[in-house]
């Protein structure tokens, strides 16, 4: 179980979170949402320990940092970096085979398997810029799961991709999280969330609301978070983040849709 205690990060006279309480438990699906300077992305830091709170703690339970795999947003990657997708998607084995040691055919083996699963089989030697952005982001969760770890962190991981790959990604996220594993993404596209997440925490620097994402994504809520609200005829799916009108998630219930 991993838990923050009223964990605040301020940054000179600005509070970037601010006295957040929330559990995750083993093995859950969480998606974090917020709106824009929210702080989403720092309390992803904030779990690999890599800022130092300005009051409260972070709590990892029985897990350690080697038990934790991150996979960053792909527009903090230089994909001009001459290297290929093989040698690139190594790198989630360090921890197990070192950089001065050799590849083992195991691992080897490993990082067949983690290509295949995003369907990157025989991109191999590929040079990472010659990637689409779909393709890069593949590439992205194969190194992802090649380092093995229970506790799976992604920052924004659908953001700037087509519809088909987000839906072969987040196959792959929820066949991790079949597997026992504890999967905690940032997300702004609420379609997503609404869909396939169990458990969502809101947080507009304060944590507004955490919990069944049913719930949590209810209009007041939303609203209490920030988002605008504007009138929208029924649909059959919850919008994207940046068209997402709380009025039509009332809208949604009224006409039954689930």
């Amino acid at each position: 179980m991993i838990s923050l205690v009223n964990f605040t990060v301020c940054y000179r006279n600005d509070i970037a979170l601010d006295s957040i309480c929330c559990t995750i438990n083993d093995g859950d699906l969480v998606a974090i949402v917020g709106p824009n300077g929210a702080g989403k992305s720092t309390l992803l830091k904030a779990l690999m320990q890599q800022i130092t709170p300005t009051a409260g703690e972070v709590c990892l339970g029985k897990y350690t940092m080697k038990d934790i795999a991150y996979l960053p947003q792909s527009s903090h990657i230089d994909r001009n970096f001459p290297i290929t997708v093989a040698e690139f998607v190594s790198a989630g084995a360090w921890r197990r085979s070192s950089f001065w040691r050799c590849f083992s055919q195991q691992e080897s083996n490993h990082m067949a398997q983690a290509l295949e699963t995003v369907q990157l089989s025989g991109m191999e030697t590929r040079q990472i810029s010659e990637l689409s952005g779909g393709q890069f982001q593949r590439m992205l969760f194969a190194r992802m799961l090649l380092q093995d770890a229970q506790i799976l962190l992604l920052d924004e991981p659908f953001a700037a991709i087509d519809a088909q790959t987000s839906e072969d990604l987040m196959a792959v996220i929820k066949r991790c999280q079949q597997q026992g594993k504890t999967v905690i993404a940032v997300m702004h596209d609420l379609s997503l969330v609404a869909r396939y997440f169990p458990t969502t925490i809101l947080i507009a620097t304060q944590l507004v609301a955490s919990g069944d994402t049913k719930t949590v994504l209810q209009s007041h809520y939303l609203q209490q978070a920030g988002y605008q609200a504007y009138l929208t005829p029924c649909f059959d799916k919850i919008q994207s983040l940046s068209t997402l009108s709380p009025i039509a998630m009332d809208a949604q219930q009224e006409c039954g849709h689930d």
